[in-house]
């Protein structure tokens, strides 16, 4: 694995960190290897800490209707996660758990606010890797909310489909999620809801996965495997 300057180096193009700036970061890391399926945080524990990831990745979710789980980004090699202890303290408002198993380095919250409140090159530094993660991650929450109500525009016509006759006919179909995942199956089950269809889909080996509209990115499915009365609207 990269070590943290190589890391920096080569995923934080845009800020060049000097040597002593490194060996001081250095100096208040800790890297630790995670199995994948471990918890590096979840919403309402103290913000103590900034992770990088050397290797492997993290996802950050949330927790929709009290157990149902929703992937926001998946942050691989070179990404941070838990960005916002450096301007803030308070609570995290998300969780963040390890999907492949990984490297990563932690850096204390409170060693991070020395170094921010001493001013200095580094501070300032520091100061702009959170506004560009800030900014760029907006951007792709951005991006993600527009295929969110893309595909709910896309369900919402589903009605005029005839959305039965899927099942019906137990047309194949393909799923992308939101976190870049894919999924094929059958339609066994779709419980509609006010912004677009619910979908309990039976992949090949017999599991039948729920899945909520606002998981989905898209959706498709052969037109020759679907009943001549259906009609293909907003697909």
């Amino acid at each position: 694995m990269p070590d943290l300057k190589q890391i920096l180096s080569k995923h934080v193009s845009s800020i060049v960190f000097e040597n002593d700036e490194v060996e001081k970061l250095n100096g208040i890391s800790q890297l630790i290897q995670y199995e994948a399926g471990a918890i590096l945080f979840e919403a309402g524990d103290p913000g103590d800490a900034l992770f990088l990831v050397g290797s492997g990745a993290v996802d950050l979710y949330t927790i929709v209707d009290g157990n149902l789980e929703q992937t926001l980004l998946s942050v691989q090699e070179g990404g941070f996660v838990g960005v916002m202890v450096l301007v803030e303290e308070g609570v995290r408002d998300i969780n963040a758990r390890v999907s492949e198993k990984a490297d990563i380095y932690r850096f204390e919250q409170d060693r991070l606010a020395q170094i921010i409140a001493e001013g200095g090159l580094l501070s300032l530094k520091l100061l702009k890797l959170v506004a560009e993660i800030a900014s760029a991650r907006s951007r792709i929450l951005l991006v993600s909310l527009r295929q969110n109500l893309e595909w709910t525009m896309q369900v919402s016509g589903l009605a005029a489909l005839d959305i039965s006759q899927l099942i019906v006919d137990q047309a194949s179909i393909k799923i992308e999620l939101m976190h870049g995942k894919h999924l094929t199956g059958t339609i066994m089950k779709a419980e509609e809801r006010p912004h677009g269809y619910e979908l309990y889909v039976k992949t090949g080996d017999g599991t039948i996965h729920f899945i909520p509209y606002h998981a989905i990115a898209s959706a498709s499915f052969p037109l020759g495997e679907v009943g001549r009365e259906s009609k293909i609207k907003g697909v």
